[in-house]
């Protein structure tokens, strides 16, 4: 999250603010890693599609970072609209958490996941409308609004997938699926299987031993 997708919102609120879609507002990109990454995508910014658009957004006066855990803290201290971008893989750790410790049970926060929720994971069980959840071992009743946006992805698709073990054709031995959702995991498998033997599609789960000669 911290890389690509943290500066493609970025860029997108830019694009936003710039649009008159929304009346800019504070943005706080609330992760080290991203911030460093950003630096990275800012110095090359020439060379990327809408390179532009992000570098503007980078550089705008409503944009701030956090570094330091105080900086982090102190978010929660924050009064009227704002936007903070928590770079973490489905709410599972990090700052995230602390930020819907600080704002789940808020009628007038929005809590909105941009990319894919994995089964068991604290950013599917809000996806799923739970009304309650356990933060630090604390549970938060859940009265933000919850949204989501599949748009932002940083992997493959099923044909891009697919095109790229077909050009890799003939497969002698065996393809593993090892990342995804059993319905996911089916469907790839039955894609693969238009140009691989279905017998050398292999769907291991757990405990599964194979022998790899």
């Amino acid at each position: 999250f911290a890389v690509e997708r943290t500066q493609e919102l970025v860029a997108d609120f830019q694009w936003l603010f710039e649009s008159g879609e929304i009346q800019p507002c504070p943005v706080v990109i609330d992760s080290p890693l991203a911030m460093r990454a950003s630096r990275i995508f800012l110095d090359y910014a020439s060379e990327l599609e809408e390179g532009a658009l992000l570098a503007r957004g980078m550089r705008a006066r409503n944009i701030r970072f956090t570094e330091s855990a105080e900086q982090s803290k102190a978010l929660d201290l924050m009064k009227g609209f704002h936007i903070v971008i928590a770079a973490s893989g489905m709410c599972e750790a990090g700052r995230i958490r602390h930020r819907l410790k600080n704002w789940l049970w808020r009628d007038e926060g929005t809590v909105l996941l941009v990319g894919y929720q994995a089964e068991g994971t604290l950013g599917r069980i809000l996806q799923s409308g739970a009304p309650v959840v356990r933060i630090q071992g604390e549970e938060i009743k859940v009265r933000a609004t919850i949204r989501s946006l599949e748009l932002y992805s940083g992997h493959a698709d099923g044909p891009e997938l697919a095109a790229w073990v077909k050009a890799r054709l003939p497969v002698h031995n065996g393809v593993f699926l090892v990342h995804g959702e059993q319905k996911a995991l089916a469907g790839m498998k039955a894609r693969l299987g238009e140009f691989i033997i279905p017998d050398r599609i292999h769907v291991p789960r757990l405990d599964s031993v194979f022998a790899l000669e």
